[in-house]
């Protein structure tokens, strides 16, 4: 007889809708560090990771911000990520998309494996004098591996990611109409060490699902040689794209 204490809450059946962490198959010449979960060694085999924020319907029908939540899956869509915001309900409605949050990307077990940490910052980017958007990003929770900074400019989106000792390892460059409707909007990622180009991330157009339910779909690509730390840099930044530049405020 199953134990009630072990049965799965409703938000939990979300999270383990794949049952199953996806099987990894090396790429020849790639090598994953030893001893990293399994969900940190599956992310070292791909080149892409898809991004797709979870629909909420009563968030819809009510207009209450709610944690976002997403599944972070392969180019199959095999979900072998899960992440969630955690975030009061008060910070929730009165800061809408300019909300400090800390964000928990676990496997398809609930195994921790990276933390975001969001500080409340100024959404005006053409400011100079505004304390732009930053982010921290931590794996294992706890233990930082780098920042998300935003770069002043007067017209378009553009960050710069360091790692843990402060060095600059990519810059983000947004495209001027990073507003336009119906499209796909590119955030070209480039190697400032080697000056060339090395992956992107992409907002996809939603269709019905973007505008009646207000969420995003993201793609970001990357080499597959590149350290699953650096993977895990891109990775966050798409969370930071995300709050600063789609997200909505339902109560606006």
């Amino acid at each position: 007889m199953s134990n009630p204490a072990h049965q799965a809450s409703p938000e939990n059946v979300q999270v383990n809708m794949a049952v199953q962490q996806p099987q990894m198959n090396l790429p020849q010449g790639v090598v994953v560090p030893q001893g990293l979960p399994p969900g940190l060694a599956y992310l070292g085999a791909l080149d892409e990771v898809r991004i797709h924020q979870h629909l909420d319907v009563l968030e819809v029908m009510v207009g209450w911000e709610r944690n976002n939540k997403y599944r972070l899956c392969n180019n199959q869509e095999q979900q072998f990520m899960y992440a969630k915001e955690d975030t009061d309900c008060c910070t929730r409605q009165f800061c809408g998309p300019a909300r400090p949050f800390v964000m928990d990307i676990t496997d398809n077990n609930m195994q921790p494996l990276i933390r975001l940490d969001r500080p409340f910052r100024c959404q005006a980017s053409f400011m100079w004098c505004c304390y732009l958007q930053e982010m921290d990003i931590q794996s294992p929770p706890g233990v930082s591996i780098g920042t998300i900074k935003q770069m002043w400019t007067p017209w378009k989106p553009k960050f710069e990611i360091l790692d843990s000792q402060g060095q600059q390892v990519f810059i983000i460059d947004g495209e001027c109409c990073f507003f336009c409707p119906c499209t796909d909007i590119m955030f070209k990622v480039t190697d400032p060490n080697k000056n060339e180009e090395i992956g992107e991330i992409i907002k996809h157009w939603g269709g019905c699902r973007e505008i009646l339910g207000a969420v995003n779909d993201f793609k970001v690509t990357f080499p597959v040689h590149l350290d699953v730390f650096k993977k895990s840099l891109l990775m966050g930044a798409v969370f930071l794209i995300d709050f600063n530049y789609f997200e909505r405020n339902r109560n606006q």
